[in-house]
């Protein structure tokens, strides 16, 4: 239930953002006051597709492999909106050269499918998995950081843990590759300690640079436990909207015993099916590989 409840969050969180991605906090309090749920009918973007594409890509071959994941994004590309800079640039070099790896890339894409790595694999498999997953668009130690960091999150927050420690698996997971971004983290989570969320993300950023976007989801979920909390605070901050909204929804919704029913009925559809069929395979995998999602062997 917990993984359904982070496919559910991140979907929800991308839905909710969708209409605002790339206005400022200034211009949705302007225009909306306060956003309290969906603005217009849900849409989900690239950040739910790609997601779970990731999720079909592991379940085929039976592990992450960055050239089949970057190939299943290729093969889709027509069904992907709104596709971030660095993943079209990525896949257009890939589709002349089929063993172009990237090594470049700093933006947010890399992390907003990351949860895809949590719900497949136990958490001892987690960080070799996103670094692999991350390569099929995005080569900048920053963007595989931040993968790392949001896949740790999510695994921490499958295996049920508390908030505290949800946080220090994603300090973890950065660390692992980038000190620099496991400092961010810890900066974003200390600066909304103190003050409120806005002071910190005036300081942090919340644009689509990895380096903005990930830390403010450590922001966010420090401040707001509650998944109807966090993803509303990640909409109304404006910036790469859905994508925070989302990351922040992975994390807070596997954390959630219960995710609010409105919100889950706005799924059905394209967004519903896609979860649904996420989930058998996700179920198929760890059965067939005996490992369990969350968990450490």
């Amino acid at each position: 239930m917990k993984t359904l409840n982070s496919m559910y969050g991140q979907a929800i969180g991308d839905m909710l953002g969708e209409p605002v991605e790339g206005l400022t906090r200034e211009e949705i309090a302007m225009q909306h006051h306060t956003i309290t749920g969906f603005l217009s009918p849900p849409s989900i973007t690239d950040d739910t597709i790609m997601t779970h594409l990731v999720v079909r890509s592991i379940c085929e071959t039976g592990g992450a492999d960055r050239h089949h994941i970057a190939q299943t994004f290729l093969r889709n590309r027509a069904r992907i909106p709104r596709m971030g800079p660095t993943t079209a640039q990525a896949l257009s070099r890939l589709a002349e050269d089929p063993d172009f790896t990237p090594t470049r890339g700093t933006t947010d894409g890399a992390a907003m499918r990351a949860p895809a790595i949590a719900w497949l694999f136990p958490a001892d498999r987690v960080i070799p998995n996103a670094i692999e997953s991350s390569l099929a668009t995005h080569g900048a130690p920053v963007a595989i950081a931040g993968a790392c960091a949001v896949a740790c999150a999510v695994s921490k927050a499958i295996a049920g843990a508390d908030i505290e420690a949800v946080i220090r698996a994603g300090v973890h997971g950065a660390r692992e590759v980038s000190g620099d971004l496991a400092s961010l983290i810890l900066e974003a989570v200390s600066l909304v300690s103190g003050g409120s969320l806005e002071d910190a993300i005036d300081i942090t950023g919340c644009g689509i640079e990895t380096e903005e976007a990930v830390p403010a989801v450590f922001a966010i979920i420090s401040k707001h436990h509650d998944f109807r909390s966090a993803v509303l605070a990640a909409v109304n901050l404006g910036g790469d909207a859905d994508t925070i909204a989302g990351m922040a929804g992975a994390i807070t919704g596997a954390m959630s015993h219960e995710l609010p029913r409105d919100w889950i009925d706005a799924c059905r559809g394209q967004p519903e099916a896609m979860i649904l069929e996420s989930r058998r395979c996700v179920s198929r995998f760890t059965d067939s590989t005996g490992h369990r999602s969350g968990t450490s062997h």
